[in-house]
């Protein structure tokens, strides 16, 4: 079977933003040990996915973005993601993770409200880092049952 991530990136935005959401979710947990929990379709309160450090740390809220290359995320969008630790009483970080980028002015609200940002470039390398290419080739080719 051909491999599907020679350029991750376009694999990873050519994924329905359901498998994209269980993919950041496999990452988290296959290859950094956290537990996660893909949250279900409809009404989620713009939550995604919520992970949990093996280490037992506090839980983080998870917001995927499966977005275009100039769909960049915008401090509007930082702040409403921020307010996922109100929503959830034993959340205590968040991460945005997109395909794209994050404006200026979103990094600085995100650092400034402690949310950790992952653009496009950075799934990239933590795919290398993790050796995830495997799981990423999965997604890619629509979680066939056989693989």
């Amino acid at each position: 079977m051909a491999s599907v991530s020679s350029d991750p990136l376009t694999t990873l935005r050519s994924l329905p933003p359901r498998h994209f959401e269980q993919f950041v979710a496999d990452v988290w947990s296959e290859c950094q040990g956290w537990t996660t929990e893909v949250m279900d379709a409809g009404p989620d309160k713009g939550l995604d996915v919520i992970g949990q450090p093996s280490t037992g740390g506090a839980k983080t809220a998870v917001q995927c973005k499966r977005y275009a290359e100039g769909n960049k995320i915008t401090s509007e969008q930082i702040q409403q993601y921020a307010a996922l630790r109100q929503q959830w009483q034993d959340v205590k970080g968040v991460t945005v993770v997109t395909t794209s980028s994050f404006t200026r002015n979103a990094l600085e609200l995100a650092d400034r409200l402690n949310v950790k940002c992952i653009d496009g470039d950075d799934l990239v390398r933590l795919v290398h880092r993790y050796n995830a290419c495997e799981i990423l080739d999965w997604y890619g080719q629509g979680k066939p049952a056989g693989w």
